[in-house]
């Protein structure tokens, strides 16, 4: 489990008691840093602590084993009292935010009731129905219709090849009248 993961869960159970409110034993350990411990064994407790470089604080996770030189170079530690601290005020501004939502809301349905009274009320819109023209078709559509009525055209099936069609000088000529087509050999 990952240091932002477990300062994530601990934010979470410090707002469960925020809550409630603050039970005397918030009030007793609020001096004492935070230490976040995992449940993985052969893992090593993390102190976040905050550093601060050129004016810029930044956060970071010592381990255990590196607290006292991390507290040498000016690392503060973060203590239950920060926390518990910057939740109400965070609890604080929500709520203040949350009431200016509301008071806007109100004020932004006031502004629309008198922008809707005093606007003028349109009239409903003219309807004309006309019959619709028929389109004459296109030169196209005119030939495809007139190339429907025709009768479709035959193709053209080879007589199958006779070997013996010259020795008997065979003459084989082909007609065709409407659906009908015969084939006359002499």
């Amino acid at each position: 489990m990952s240091p932002h993961r477990i300062l994530v869960c601990v934010v979470l159970l410090l707002l469960s008691n925020l809550a409630i409110g603050q039970s005397p034993d918030a009030l007793k350990y609020a001096p004492r840093q935070l230490l976040l411990v995992t449940p993985e064994i052969g893992t090593e407790a993390v102190l976040p602590m905050v550093f601060t470089l050129d004016g810029q604080q930044r956060l970071e996770f010592v381990p255990v084993s590196q607290i006292k030189e991390s507290l040498e170079k000016g690392g503060q530690p973060i203590r239950l009292g920060d926390v518990l601290s910057a939740l109400g005020e965070a609890t604080e501004t929500i709520n203040k935010l949350q009431q200016e939502n509301v008071r806007l809301q109100t004020e932004n349905e006031r502004l629309w009731k008198v922008a809707m009274k005093d606007a003028p009320r349109p009239e409903p819109p003219t309807v004309i129905v006309q019959q619709a023209v028929p389109q004459r078709p296109s030169p196209f559509e005119r030939y495809l219709l007139l190339r429907s009525l025709l009768p479709p055209p035959q193709t053209y099936r080879p007589v199958p090849f006779n070997p013996n069609a010259n020795r008997l000088q065979t003459n084989c000529t082909t007609r065709t009248l409407g659906d009908t087509t015969t084939t006359d050999c002499h």
